[in-house]
């Protein structure tokens, strides 16, 4: 048997109450952590404006963007990668991004220092690249529609 459950903005009683009994029966739940054309859409329009152009960026670029890309005039991107973790630990905790889904992007860099570039994970590679059109796309007729 197998039963799916899809449950938008539910309170905290109700997501501590849903968790703790799926604890208990742990053994026999599978978690979808995966990521989804929706979640990455939702993820992705909730992200502020510098965070959105890294993942726009690489989704743009066949999912890798360069460091050096998102410089503006040299400057350096401290401030820029943090709401990515942000955004997905709030979505996590209103409960429309499921706990233990992974960030879309890694990191690549010496370790300590500079990021060098970031890289859409592949599984999420082609659900960003959507959500980066749709809003692109959403973006032109706004104006338009406003009128």
């Amino acid at each position: 048997m197998k039963i799916t459950v899809t449950i938008e903005e539910p309170t905290d009683v109700f997501r501590s109450e849903l968790l703790e009994l799926l604890s208990r029966h742990a053994t026999a739940v599978e978690v979808d952590a995966d990521w989804t054309p929706e979640r990455a859409e939702r993820y992705y329009r909730a992200l502020p404006p510098r965070a959105a152009r890294i993942i726009r960026e690489a989704a743009q670029r066949g999912g890798y963007v360069p460091a050096d890309a998102l410089r503006e005039d040299g400057k350096g991107l401290r401030g820029h990668s943090g709401p990515l973790t942000t955004t997905l630990l709030k979505g996590v905790k209103e409960g429309w991004l499921p706990q233990g889904i992974e960030q879309p992007l890694i990191y690549h860099g010496p370790g300590y220092g500079p990021v060098v570039g970031y890289q859409l994970r592949d599984d999420a590679r082609d659900f960003f690249a959507l959500a980066v059109d749709k809003t692109l796309a959403d973006e032109k007729l706004a104006p338009e529609s406003a009128g």
